[in-house]
C-alpha cells in the first residue's frame, strides 16, 4: 500500500483535511473493504472516484457500474463472499436499486455491505429532494446520518462492523453539506481483509417464498442486534441538561451545536444523532422524560419529529414536540444557520438572533451553460433546425439537461434516466405528434436500453437520439460503459451502434455532431422516416480530452493550426439589398434565423465568397426578397412572408398566378429550382382566408399633390399604388368601365380567375385611388388638359392593337387574339360561329393562351403554328407544357403564308441570326410547305403601341420609338418633366412584372420631381435587372437537396371542359417543406443566430456588436459552418503574430442590382 496517498496514510492519529466524502473513503479503507462499486451522482462522485484511484494502490476490485441497480447487486454479491463490499450513488440511485434493495435485507450479508446514498437538500444538482430515510424503516434496513466529515468517516468504518453483526445491509446518507464540507479528519488504524470465498447455502441465500418467510420473522432479531450496537457506538448523544430541549440528526445537528454554544445557554438539552434507523430503546425516551418541550431539526421531511411526537403519546409523556408539524421549520431545502437561530428563537425562547448576512452587490445570474466546444450543443442545434417548433423534445438527466434552456431548447419535459425515450415514446403514441428523446452514453447504458427496446417494439414514430462524449462528463468525466481506459486512454469497448441494432432499430445513423451538413441531413432523414429512427452522435468531450492530453480532430486545413474564431463585422448583420436603399425593416426572428442556418448549414459546394444578393432576386424585375419570405414560410411566419411579399408587390394575387418566374430559372438549385411562384401562392390564398387582413401597408400622409394615371392594367395600377403609398391622391383612367387592363381581359380565367384580380384592385382602391372608367384618352381626354389639371401625369396604356397578319388566299376566317380572348367565356365571337379546328398563329403567352381557350370552348383540333424553335418559344414553359398535356399540337419554325379553304399553308423557316427578335430574322425554307386544317385562325403576333393620342398636343413629348414617348430608363420622365411612362410605352419587356416594375419606378420619378430625391429615396423602386447577372453560385447544392414541391393541377382531360383554374395550392405541409428547399444564398442582416440558437460562452455581445472571446473559444469552428453571412473566419497560430483567415469581401457595389 503506497503511504504517497493522503488516504492511504497508516498512521493512527494522523490527520487530513478531507472532504467528507473522502472521509467515507478512509473510512471503508479502515474498515478493510475489498470490494467497492456505484454510479457517479453528485453529491456522491468523490466516494467512486477516490475509489477509482485507489484501488490499483489497494489491491482490490473496484468499477463503475451500468446503473446503480447493478452497483447494489454487484456489492451484495461481493458481500455474500464474505467480502466487506462498499456501494455509492446518490438519492436517486437508490430509487433505482429499489428491487434488489428491498430483498437483500431478507437474505442478508456475510461481508459487511455498506450502501452510500448521498442526500440533496434544495436540489443542488437533483431534480427532486428525495427524503431517503424513510426506507430504512420500510424495507428494515439501518441508516445511519453523519453530521460531520470525521463522524462520516467513523460511521463507515462503524457500519461495517453494524452490517456484519447484524447481517443487514447498512444505508450512510451523507448530505450535499457533508459530502462536500472539508474539515480536519482524524484517522483510525488500518484493518487487514479477510480472504473471501463463497460458501453454499441454498436456505440462506434463496430467498424463495418458503425460505422468505422464515426470513422475515428472523430480521427483528437482526434490528434488535442493530439498535444495540447503534445505541453503544456514541451515534446518538445527550448534552447538557434543561427542560428545554432541541433533537437534531444529521449536518443540522452540527449548526445547532454550534448556535447552543455561541448563545452561552446552560439550560438547553441536545440531544443529537448520527443514526436514523433504529433509535436505541431509552434514547430519547428517557430524556424527553425531563423536558417541558423539544424542538426536533431535521432537514426534509418530518420523519424523527413524527417519531418523538409517537413516543411521547406512546409513553404518556407531556413533552410539546415543536418542528415542522406546529410551523417552526421548513419541511424543504436544506437549512442555513439563520433558519434554525430562527426556529431556536420562536420555539425555546432563546435569546438568538438569525446572523446578519453581509450584503451583497447585486450580480446577474449566471446559470450553468454547455461548455464553449460541447459536442452536445452542436447535436441540439443541428436537431432543433431540422425539427424547429413542430416536434417535442425530452431531456434526460446529464450535462445536456443544460440544452433544454435557452436558446436550444430541447426540453418540453424531463423525468429520470432513461425517461428521456420513454418521455417521448408515450406522448407521440398518445397524441401522434413527431417527438425527440435525448439520452447520453452513459444514461443510455444505465437505462435507456430497455426504453429504446419498448419504443422499437411498439415502433413508436420519434427519433432516439444518444449523445455519445464517452466520458460521464457532469460528474467528473467518469468513463462510460462503452469505454474503458488502456494505458491511460480512453478506448471503446461495447459498439453502440451494434447494440442499437441488435436491440431491433433499423434505421439507425452515426453521426459527428460538430459536421452540421452530414449532422442536419441524418436528422432530415430521421423525420422522413415512418417509426422509429436513432441518431447516434458522437464526439469525445473536448474538457476531458484538454485534460487528458488527447488529440482533438481539428478542422484546420493541414499543417495549420486554429487559435480561435473571429468575426468580420463587415458581414455581420449586413444585408446585401442595402447599397440600393432595399432593406426591409423586419427585425430578428428564431424561427427565421433557425431557417437560414439549416439552409447554410446543409449546403455544399459553394464559393467561400457569397453574392450579397440572391440571384432569384436581382433575376426578379420587382427584386423581391424571396429568399426572405421563403424562409419565414419554412418557419410558418406566414404574415412576415407576406409582408415581404405585399411591400415590394402592388398586384400578388395576379402575379403569382401569371408570372414568367424569372427568379426560379436563375435559382442556384439548378437541376430543380425552388417553386417560388407557388410559394408565393400559398401565402396570397392564406392571407385571403384571414379576417382581418394579416398585414396592411402603412402610407405616408396626405401631401396635398394630384397626379393622373391613365391606363388601368398592370403598369398603371402600380404605379397609383405606389403613389398613394407615397401621400399622392391618385385619379385613374381607362378607356375600359373597369381597371385590370390585359390581366382583365388577355388572360383565360383558368390562370387568372377574375377574383383573385379584384383581391388585387380591391386593395389599390382601398387606399384611395380613384379610378375613372370608359374614357379614351385622345377622344375624351388630352394630354395637355390633364398636365394642367394634376401636378403629374403618368402614361401607361398597354399595347394597343395587334397587327394584321396579311394571309392570301380564301380560307376560314380570321380573328386577332385579344378579341378572341377578351370575349370571356362564351360569345359569338364577332359572328363567327364555334370552330372544332383551330389554329393560333404566334409563339407567346397570348397565343398559348387562346389554343387553350379553343379547347375549352368546344374545339376538337388546336394547333399553334409559330417562328420559334420549341425551345425559343418567348411564352411561359410551364404554359407550353400545359398546353401540350392538354392536346395542342405545336408547329414550330414554321411560317403562316396563306389561307385553303380547308385551313392555312405553311413555310418552314430558319433562323437567320443567332437570336432572331422579329419575322425578318427567319428565312423561309424553299419548297418546304405544309398545310393544316382549320375553321378558324386567331393571330397573336404582339401588339403595336397606339400613339394617335398624341396628336393636338402641345405638351413637349418626344418621341424617339415606336413604342411612344423617350423617357428616361429609371424614372420614366419624358420630354415634359410633368409627363411620365411605364409599361408598354417605356418598353418594359412584355411581362407583367416588368410592367409592375415600370409603374414603381415612375410613382418613384414622381415623387422625386415633386418632393426631391431626399424624401423619394426612402422608398426606392426595385433596381433594373441586369439581363446577364453573375452566376458564381450556380450550381450549388445541400447535402439533402429533396425532390421539388409543385402545386396540383387538374387533369388535363378536365380542363378542357371549363375555364375553373388550372393551378392549385400546395398544402401548408408542402409549402413549408419546399421554402425548406431555398439555400437563402444571399446575405441577410436580420440575424444574431449565434446568440439566440447556439448559445456558445465564447460569444458576448458588446455594445451592438457580437464578438468571440479568445480564452474561451476552443475552436471547434461550428459557429463558421452556419453562420448564414460566413461572417465568422478562422484565427491560425503562425510565426510570429496570428494570422487571420481572408474574410469573405464584399464586391464594389454590395447590395445593388448589377447594372
Amino acid at each position: 500500500m503506497s503511504p504517497d496517498h493522503p488516504l492511504l496514510v497508516d498512521d493512527p492519529g494522523h490527520s487530513e483535511l478531507l472532504l467528507g466524502n473522502e472521509a467515507i473513503v478512509r473510512g471503508a479503507i479502515e474498515a478493510g473493504v475489498g470490494f467497492a462499486c456505484g454510479y457517479p451522482g453528485t453529491p456522491s462522485t468523490e466516494v467512486t472516484d477516490g475509489f477509482a484511484r485507489l484501488a490499483p494502490l489497494l489491491g482490490i476490485p473496484f468499477e463503475y457500474s451500468v446503473n446503480e441497480k447493478v452497483a447494489l447487486e454487484m456489492a451484495f454479491a461481493a458481500s455474500l463472499a464474505g467480502t466487506r463490499s462498499i456501494v455509492a450513488m446518490k438519492h436517486l440511485g437508490l430509487m433505482y436499486a429499489g428491487d434488489p434493495l428491498s430483498t437483500i435485507p431478507y437474505v442478508g450479508t456475510v461481508g459487511g455491505l455498506v450502501i452510500v446514498s448521498a442526500g440533496d437538500p434544495s436540489m443542488h444538482t437533483s431534480p427532486n429532494e428525495t427524503d431517503q430515510r424513510h426506507l430504512a424503516e420500510a424495507l428494515h434496513i439501518p441508516m445511519l446520518d453523519p453530521r460531520t466529515p470525521q463522524e462520516a468517516l467513523d460511521a463507515t468504518r462503524f457500519a461495517f462492523e453494524l452490517s456484519e453483526r447484524s447481517r443487514l445491509p447498512v444505508i450512510l446518507r451523507p448530505t450535499t453539506r457533508v459530502c462536500h464540507t472539508s474539515a480536519p479528519v482524524r484517522f483510525g488504524p488500518l484493518t487487514t481483509r479477510s480472504s473471501p470465498a463463497f460458501v453454499r447455502d441454498p436456505r440462506r441465500f434463496l430467498p424463495t417464498p418458503g425460505n422468505a418467510r422464515r426470513m422475515r420473522e428472523e430480521i427483528a432479531d437482526r434490528l434488535t442486534t442493530a439498535r444495540s450496537m447503534i445505541g453503544a457506538s456514541g451515534l446518538v448523544e445527550h448534552r447538557g441538561r434543561g427542560r428545554r430541549g432541541v433533537l437534531a440528526s444529521g449536518a443540522p445537528a452540527a449548526i445547532v451545536a454550534d448556535l447552543l454554544e455561541s448563545s452561552g445557554e446552560d439550560g438547553v438539552t441536545l440531544l443529537s444523532t448520527g443514526a436514523v434507523f433504529p433509535l436505541p430503546d431509552t434514547w430519547p425516551v428517557d430524556a424527553l422524560r425531563e423536558l417541558e418541550v423539544v424542538l426536533v431539526v431535521e432537514e426534509l421531511s418530518p420523519y424523527l419529529e413524527d417519531r418523538v411526537r409517537s413516543l411521547c403519546n406512546l409513553h404518556g409523556l407531556s413533552t410539546r414536540v415543536l418542528g415542522k408539524r406546529t410551523g417552526q421549520l421548513p419541511d424543504h431545502f436544506e437549512y442555513t444557520p439563520q433558519i434554525i437561530a430562527s426556529a431556536l428563537h420562536s420555539a425555546l425562547g432563546l435569546p438568538l438572533t438569525p446572523p446578519v448576512v453581509n450584503p451583497t452587490r447585486s450580480l446577474p445570474r449566471r446559470p450553468p451553460t454547455l461548455c464553449a466546444g460541447c459536442p452536445h450543443r452542436s447535436t441540439f442545434f443541428s436537431a432543433r433546425s431540422v425539427f424547429g417548433d413542430d416536434a417535442l423534445y425530452f431531456n434526460d438527466i446529464g450535462c445536456y439537461t443544460l440544452g433544454a434552456a435557452p436558446p436550444l431548447g430541447a426540453g418540453d419535459a424531463l423525468l429520470s434516466m432513461g425517461a428521456g425515450f420513454s418521455l417521448a415514446a408515450g406522448v407521440s403514441r398518445t397524441t401522434g405528434q413527431r417527438t425527440l428523446g435525448f439520452l447520453g452514453d452513459s444514461t443510455f447504458f444505465h437505462s435507456g436500453m430497455p426504453a429504446l427496446l419498448n419504443a422499437i417494439k411498439e415502433n413508436v414514430d420519434m427519433v432516439a437520439v444518444i449523445m455519445d462524449n464517452e466520458v460521464t462528463a457532469m460528474t467528473g468525466f467518469q468513463e462510460s460503459p462503452g469505454m474503458q481506459i488502456d494505458a491511460g486512454r480512453l478506448s471503446r469497448s461495447v459498439d453502440m451502434e451494434a447494440v442499437v441494432r441488435a436491440l431491433g432499430a433499423t434505421h439507425v445513423e452515426t453521426i459527428d455532431p460538430e459536421d452540421l451538413a452530414s449532422a442536419m441531413a441524418a436528422f432530415e432523414r430521421a423525420r422522413e422516416n415512418d417509426g422509429l429512427s436513432v441518431v447516434i452522435s458522437r464526439r469525445a468531450c473536448p474538457v476531458y480530452s484538454d485534460r487528458a492530453g488527447m488529440a482533438v480532430d481539428s478542422h484546420a486545413p493541414e499543417g495549420r493550426e486554429i487559435l480561435t474564431y473571429a468575426i468580420d463585422h463587415e458581414l455581420c448583420g449586413y444585408c446585401g439589398r442595402s447599397d440600393c436603399g432595399q432593406r426591409c425593416h423586419q427585425g430578428v426572428a428564431e424561427g427565421f434565423e433557425r431557417v437560414m442556418v439549416r439552409a447554410r448549414s446543409l449546403e455544399v459546394g459553394h464559393e467561400t465568397r457569397r453574392e450579397p444578393v440572391a440571384p432569384c432576386a436581382t433575376s426578379c424585375p420587382l427584386f423581391l426578397c424571396i429568399q426572405g419570405y421563403a424562409a419565414h414560410i419554412a418557419a410558418g411566419r406566414y404574415a412576415d412572408a407576406l409582408e415581404l411579399i405585399t411591400d415590394g408587390l402592388p398586384l400578388p394575387d395576379s402575379v403569382c398566378r401569371v408570372c414568367h418566374r424569372p427568379c426560379e430559372a436563375a435559382c442556384v438549385l439548378t437541376d430543380q429550382p425552388v417553386a417560388v411562384n407557388d410559394l408565393k401562392r400559398f401565402v396570397m390564398d392564406w392571407a385571403a382566408r384571414q379576417d382581418p387582413s394579416p398585414h396592411v401597408p402603412v402610407t405616408e400622409p396626405a401631401n396635398g399633390l394630384r397626379v393622373a394615371v391613365v391606363g388601368a392594367g398592370p403598369a398603371g395600377l402600380a404605379g397609383a399604388h405606389d403613389l398613394a403609398m407615397r401621400g399622392y391622391a391618385v385619379t385613374l383612367f381607362d378607356a375600359a368601365h373597369s381597371p385590370g387592363g390585359i390581366l382583365a381581359h388577355g388572360i383565360p380565367a383558368y390562370r387568372l380567375p377574375p377574383a383573385a384580380l379584384q383581391r388585387d384592385i380591391d386593395r389599390i382602391l382601398a387606399m384611395g385611388v380613384e379610378f375613372r372608367g370608359g374614357l379614351c384618352l385622345g377622344e375624351d381626354l388630352r394630354i395637355d388638359d390633364l398636365v394642367e389639371q394634376f401636378d403629374a401625369l403618368l402614361l401607361a396604356l398597354g399595347g394597343g392593337p395587334e397587327p394584321v397578319l396579311d394571309l392570301e388566299g380564301d380560307g376560314p376566317p380570321v380573328i386577332s387574339g385579344l378579341a378572341y380572348l377578351g370575349v370571356g367565356d362564351g360569345g359569338d365571337l364577332m359572328g363567327v360561329p364555334p370552330a372544332r379546328r383551330v389554329v393560333v398563329i404566334g409563339g407567346g403567352n397570348s397565343a398559348v393562351d387562346a389554343a387553350r381557350t379553343a379547347l375549352r370552348r368546344g374545339a376538337e383540333q388546336v394547333t399553334i403554328a409559330c417562328l420559334e424553335s420549341r425551345t425559343a418559344m418567348p411564352a411561359i414553359g410551364t404554359e407550353i407544357s400545359a398546353a401540350e398535356e392538354e392536346g395542342v399540337v405545336i408547329r414550330p419554325s414554321v411560317r403562316a403564308t396563306g389561307l385553303i379553304p380547308s385551313g392555312v399553308t405553311l413555310t418552314a423557316v430558319a433562323a437567320r441570326v443567332p437570336e432572331p427578335t422579329g419575322p425578318e430574322d427567319y428565312a423561309d425554307r424553299a419548297g418546304d410547305t405544309s398545310t393544316v386544317e382549320a375553321d378558324l385562325v386567331v393571330t397573336a403576333i404582339g401588339q403595336r403601341p397606339d400613339l394617335g393620342f398624341l396628336l393636338g398636343s402641345t405638351g413637349r413629348l418626344t418621341v424617339t420609338s415606336p413604342s411612344g414617348p423617350m423617357a428616361d430608363e429609371r424614372t420614366g420622365r419624358t420630354s415634359n418633366r410633368s409627363v411620365f411612362v411605364a409599361g408598354d410605352m417605356a418598353d418594359s419587356g412584355g411581362s407583367v412584372t416588368a410592367a409592375i416594375a415600370g409603374g414603381l419606378r415612375a410613382g418613384w420619378g414622381i415623387d422625386r420631381q415633386l418632393r426631391g430625391p431626399e424624401i423619394a429615396d426612402r422608398r426606392p423602386p426595385p433596381p433594373i435587372v441586369d439581363p446577364q447577372p453573375p452566376d458564381r453560385h450556380r450550381g450549388a447544392r445541400r447535402v439533402d437537396s429533396g425532390t421539388r414541391l409543385s402545386a396540383p393541377e387538374v387533369d388535363p382531360l378536365r380542363r378542357r371542359t371549363n375555364f375553373e383554374e388550372v393551378v392549385g395550392v400546395l398544402t401548408e405541409e408542402e409549402a413549408r417543406a419546399e421554402a425548406a428547399r431555398c439555400l437563402v444564398c444571399g446575405l441577410c442582416g436580420n440575424c444574431n443566430s449565434c446568440l439566440d440558437l447556439f448559445g456558445c460562452p465564447a460569444f458576448r455581445l458588446e455594445g451592438n456588436l457580437i464578438e468571440i472571446d479568445p480564452l474561451l473559444c476552443v475552436g471547434c469552428g461550428v459557429c463558421a459552418q452556419f453562420c448564414p453571412n460566413g461572417a465568422i473566419h478562422p484565427v491560425f497560430a503562425e510565426s510570429g503574430p496570428a494570422q487571420t483567415a481572408p474574410a469573405e469581401t464584399l464586391p464594389a457595389e454590395a447590395g445593388t442590382a448589377p447594372r
